[in-house]
This record gives structure tokens, sequence and C-alpha cells, in this order.
């Protein structure tokens, strides 16, 4: 690798991190690789996050737990399913405390192999039940079929409405995987239907937040 590639390597490793830690822990997530694809995917996410402003914000139940706090990025996907949730993306931000009592637990391998990421919150908390939460934070992906979804659905609000669905039910996974320690499809078909029911409950203040767009059709 020469020197520029590894200079730019290093400046986007660098700006990764920093947009990282300013979206983590929080409802705001960097979605500008689905938007670059299609730009009504940036309202799907206010959907979403509209929504999420109706939940609590647990750490033991999933389906009221904020859907974006553990969402760092949403990444397109380029075939099969609508979306993807991996958790061998998963990424944690430790504080100190933690990452010593990991570290005492677990061995300092887990943390330096990056081991730990892969390792759901639930399990970590079965072996140190004392560990904070806030010091334990989850910086995940998900992955949205943005294109495919415009092309069945074209640019109307229901692609819209089926991006923010799709963010709901994968980011479930992610959130039953981290407080349960495994997710199936139950969770997530349940937690997409709950969010397609309070889109048609909610026309009115979608559309005066978005008043260029016919909601009624979603």
């Amino acid at each position: 690798m020469s020197n520029v590639a590894k200079y730019i390597t290093m400046e986007f490793k660098k700006w990764l991190n920093i947009n990282e830690l300013n979206t983590v822990g929080t409802e705001d997530v960097d979605s500008s690789q689905i938007e670059s694809i299609y730009d009504k995917a940036k309202i799907a996410v206010q959907l979403v996050r509209l929504y999420d402003a109706t939940r609590s914000d647990s750490d033991t139940d999933p389906q009221n737990a904020k859907l974006l706090k553990n969402i760092s990025t949403i990444v397109p996907l380029g075939t099969g399913a609508w979306g993807l949730y991996n958790s061998g993306k998963n990424r944690k931000v430790i504080g100190t405390n933690a990452a010593n009592k990991i570290r005492f637990t677990f061995g300092d391998d887990v943390i330096k192999s990056q081991k730990i990421n892969t390792i759901p919150n639930a399990v970590i908390k079965q072996h140190i039940p004392d560990i904070p939460s806030k010091e334990l934070q989850p910086s995940d992906v998900i992955s949205v079929n943005v294109k495919a979804i415009v092309d069945k659905l074209g640019d109307t609000p229901k692609a819209i409405a089926e991006i923010a669905s799709t963010i709901v039910h994968e980011a479930t996974h992610e959130l039953e995987h981290q407080i349960k320690g495994k997710t199936d499809e139950s969770g997530p078909l349940r937690a997409e239907q709950q969010f397609k029911d309070w889109l048609k409950r909610s026309v009115a203040t979608i559309t005066a937040k978005f008043p260029n767009i016919n909601w009624s059709e979603i």
C-alpha cells in the first residue's frame, strides 16, 4: 500500500471513529450511505426517530427499548432480503471501569482480539451483573436493501414507510441479540407491525412534519 493510500485509510478510520462516537447511545445514526441511493431514506430514519420518542429507554425489554440507540450506521444491502442484521459487524464502546471488569472475568485477550464485540450484552451481564450499562454501549450496523424497495414501490410514501419498517425490523433483531442473547423472526415481525400501526394512527402528525408527502397513501 502506498503512503497516500495509507494516509487515506487512516483518515477514513479517524472519520469513522469520530462519527461513531457522535452517534453512539443516541437516536442519531449515520444513514448517509442509504441516502446516497435514495434521498428520502433520510425521512424514513426520521420516522423511526419520531416513533422512538414514544418508547421507553428499557435495557431489559426489546419491545420497549429505543430502536436506534444501539445503531451507529445503516448501510445498503445489495442482494437478497430487504434487510439484514449481522452480529458479526457489531462493535462496542466500553468504558474504563467496564473494561477492567471484563478483563478480570473474561481475560485480556477478549478485548485485545475484539472478541468482546461479538458477545451479547446479556451474556456479559450474566457473568458481571454489576457492570454499568452506560459503559457497555453497542455501536452496531444494520443493512437495508433500499434499491430493491424503491425498485418495487417506486418513489412513493409506501417506499419510505417500507424502508422505515425494515429499519425497525432489523433494529429489533439487534436489540433482542443484545438484551436476550438470541433473536428470531417473531419479535421483529411484531415490532414491525406495531410500527406500521403507529404510522397509520399518526398520519396527521407525520403530515405536519413532512407536508410535501401524501401520507394517506401508506
